[in-house]
């Protein structure tokens, strides 16, 4: 499997060339996917899709791009209604990137139309849970995982192909070095089902899962450039000097 790192992008503000410049100095360090995470502006009202599509165009012909407007609850740096975040992601699929992230845990009716907008558009959905106090049991974490499939099959109609192409990020937050056995566990035994998952522990201790996950089957992992938009993130350059040290192929 090779070994992929998403650098996400903290997009602050509304210049144009002050983003593209930004995104240049990123794409320099050879990511294989780049996140662009909006909810770091300061007003809604400055996401307009002219606005996300001048960003797409300088980025979606060299990587594959991922778009989203992190919920207030797992992360996010604006509390928005969900109303006003549906009308967001609407927007985002209908720019059409290579992948939308969006959580597990958004209301159901947004959830469907939002599953919808992504097979019109022909976007991959990544559906995410972020739990920033603590990491839980193996048979918690894939009870969660397991759960939500269903639910996405079962109770939202939803045709199970669709379900299958798209992916499933649950990232914890570590206290102990055991933790990172949670995610890492959960990729491997997952890995071999039908449908991709990311997982791994945010925070200092939870370093280990984010760089390994990837070799226990995580789809990618995530690295910062500048900034980083969760704890414990690394720079893109300190995953990859660890890994070569570790004689790891990359």
């Amino acid at each position: 499997m090779k070994y992929k790192i998403c650098v996400p992008i903290p997009i602050k503000s509304i210049n144009v060339s002050e983003n593209a410049l930004l995104i240049k100095k990123v794409l320099d360090t050879s990511p294989n996917l780049v996140e662009l995470r909006f909810d770091y502006l300061s007003k809604v009202q400055f996401l307009t899709k002219d606005f996300t599509r001048s960003l797409l165009n300088e980025i979606q012909y060299k990587v594959p791009v991922i778009l989203t407007f992190r919920n207030s609850v797992e992360g996010g740096q604006i509390e928005i209604l969900e109303d006003e975040r549906f009308q967001i992601y609407k927007m985002f699929l209908e720019a059409k990137p290579k992948f939308v992230d969006i959580e597990i845990n958004t209301e159901k009716e947004i959830l469907n139309k939002i599953m919808e907008s992504a097979l019109r558009n022909k976007v991959t959905l990544i559906f995410s849970f972020h739990d920033f106090e603590k990491t839980p049991t193996y048979t918690k974490a894939s009870n969660l995982l397991d759960n939500f499939y269903k639910e996405l099959i079962n109770m939202m109609a939803i045709d199970s192909k669709l379900v299958e192409n798209c992916i499933f990020k649950l990232v914890f937050t570590a206290h102990s070095f055991e933790d990172n056995l949670i995610p890492l566990k959960l990729c491997k035994i997952h890995a071999s089902k039908k449908f991709k998952l990311i997982s791994f522990c945010m925070g200092d201790m939870g370093l280990f899962s984010r760089i390994f996950c990837v070799y226990s089957g995580s789809f990618f992992t995530y690295a910062s450039f500048e900034e980083k938009t969760a704890p414990g993130q690394k720079n893109i350059s300190e995953i990859r000097e660890i890994l070569k040290l570790m004689n790891f192929r990359i």
